[in-house]
């Protein structure tokens, strides 16, 4: 069994992680001679706290105390890892590890994502909300989630989803924004782009004057691999947009925002 590998830092036991959309991205792209990076896939964790740094409050961080965590370099998929304190999260001790890994990889990326995009923190009843990616683990979420809010939501996904999407309550449409923005421009409050397919022109487009558009960098997606030849001033180019040109697009990253409040 390993050790703490610095005095701030927790050993976790690891009882449950993920194998994500960026697993697979970072496995498939690039040379297949070359080892992937991150070599151990799991980019969350949940677990037991095994072993802490000489710097870590064991009143805290006592042994066995179930704990969570998100993992910017991966690595969650095996049997025990070492984090910082500071990225570890506290769990209460019923918690169920299939529901807190499932919260953690995708509700929170979804419920941060809705929150973003609401003026003044009012609820988005009847708004029009487009989610692109909307079958996806965090697109479904953010489906479910605005739903509850009272959304008119609609969703962009393979037709093979169209079925599944309907049945939670969204209004699917083919993820080929020349199939759903003649129908949408102009009139979505609320739109958030988790695939970035023509560098969100086409989600800015889709908006009312006032509407928001949340870019969520926080999945991988498959149509990601088709343009990751294009990722280089492209993707530079997609990102200054979000951030700094468009004045109603909001940049979203889950491990950013972590880091900048991990309360």
């Amino acid at each position: 069994v390993p050790t703490p590998s610095a005095p701030d830092h927790i050993l976790v036991k690891v009882m449950a992680s993920t194998i994500s959309s960026g697993d697979c991205v970072a496995r498939i792209k690039g040379d297949p001679n070359t080892r992937p990076s991150p070599a151990v896939p799991g980019f969350h964790i949940v677990g037991q706290v095994h072993a802490i740094g000489a710097e870590v409050d064991s009143t805290t961080f006592r042994h066995g105390a179930r704990v969570a965590a998100l993992l910017p370099e991966g690595g969650g998929n095996a049997k025990y890892i070492s984090i910082p304190k500071k990225n570890v999260i506290l769990l209460p001790e019923n918690a169920n590890e299939e529901d807190i890994i499932c919260l953690v990889a995708n509700y929170m990326v979804a419920y941060q994502c809705l929150k973003l995009s609401k003026k003044d923190g009012a609820p988005l009843t009847h708004a029009n909300v487009l989610i692109t990616g909307g079958s996806g683990p965090a697109g479904q979420a953010l489906v479910e989630l605005a739903l509850r809010e009272g959304a008119k939501v609609y969703a962009t996904a393979h037709k093979m989803h169209e079925e599944h999407l309907t049945k939670l309550g969204a209004k699917w449409f083919s993820v080929n924004p020349k199939k759903w923005l003649p129908d949408l421009e102009g009139k979505m409050d609320v739109v958030i782009d988790s695939l970035c397919v023509d560098g969100y022109e086409s989600s800015y487009r889709a908006l009312t004057p006032d509407g928001i558009l949340v870019c969520n960098t926080s999945n991988h997606s498959a149509l990601q691999l088709q343009h990751q030849n294009d990722h280089g001033v492209n993707a530079w180019w997609s990102s200054v947009k979000a951030k700094y040109v468009w004045n109603r697009a909001i940049f979203y990253d889950l491990n950013e925002s972590y880091e900048e409040n991990p309360k």
